[in-house]
């Protein structure tokens, strides 16, 4: 019996609103409660940097009327209030009534996780307990692991440590790919939404825009972000993170096994 395709839905355009409607068609509502949108905040910079907030917020409008829905970041290199202040999520968040959390400062809990390649237990924020996580990045390469996408972004759903800058850096200590991996396989993510609207080129903290207007939406994190990969000019396979996500079970990262959906 042939193995099911993993499937990726490319939507083009330049409409959030519109984007993500069309996108999420293609996928199951969640069947849990809580709704939890993770984007990347690293900073304080605008877009293509960080993801931007008319994405979140048509995340938001599409999931408040059935659903608790949760903005939740850990910024790696700076507070996280001040991102969410400076990149309009304050603003988002007062309107729609919906919480934001500092994922570097949330109460957890210690889970452990035999199968993992380096981190053999881990510290599981309680606000993700129980949650339908959809990971929403920006399409963006990254200085040491080539791309930052859907699987990466999930670094910043992470207790930190200290303040200021790199407070993230026990991830790269231990190895930053395989800790990219095992992370996704303590939290597992249910969706993957990437704005690629304008990609950001040239690294993770100041990114140069390149207008690509689209946005790819998967429920295989791994196989959403070989398509990104992909649109940045990189072989899937070449992505040592993405090669580790794959042996592990976490998704599909082969192009030639990935369904893509493209949508206008």
């Amino acid at each position: 019996m042939m193995q099911e395709m993993s499937k990726v839905v490319v939507v083009r355009g330049n409409d959030p609103r519109l984007m993500v409607s069309k996108g999420l068609s293609y996928f199951n509502e969640p069947s849990k409660r809580k709704v939890v949108l993770k984007p990347n905040l690293i900073n304080t910079e605008p877009p293509p940097t960080t993801t931007p907030s008319e994405t979140v917020e048509a995340l938001v409008k599409h999931y408040i009327k059935g659903y608790e829905v949760v903005i939740a970041e850990g910024s790696g290199w700076c507070e996280t209030k001040n991102a969410y202040k400076s990149l309009g999520y304050l603003k988002l968040a007062e309107l729609y009534g919906v919480s934001l959390v500092d994922l570097n400062k949330d109460r957890y809990e210690i889970k452990k996780l035999p199968e993992t390649i380096v981190l053999k237990e881990f510290k599981f924020p309680l606000t993700l307990k129980d949650s339908y996580i959809v990971s929403v990045p920006v399409l963006k390469e990254h200085s040491i692991t080539t791309v930052t996408l859907s699987l990466k972004n999930m670094l910043g759903a992470t207790i930190g440590k200290g303040s200021g800058v790199a407070k993230k850096n026990v991830f790269h200590k231990l190895g930053i790919n395989e800790c990219i991996v095992d992370i996704n396989l303590y939290l597992k993510p249910s969706l993957a939404v990437i704005d690629g609207r304008l990609a950001g080129l040239g690294g993770e903290l100041k990114s140069r825009p390149k207008e690509l207007r689209l946005m790819i939406f998967s429920n295989d994190l791994v196989a959403a972000d070989a398509v990104g990969a992909k649109y940045l000019g990189y072989n899937p396979l070449s992505i040592k993170h993405l090669r580790l996500a794959q042996m592990k079970g976490l998704g599909v990262a082969d192009p030639k096994k990935i369904k893509v959906v493209t949508v206008d």
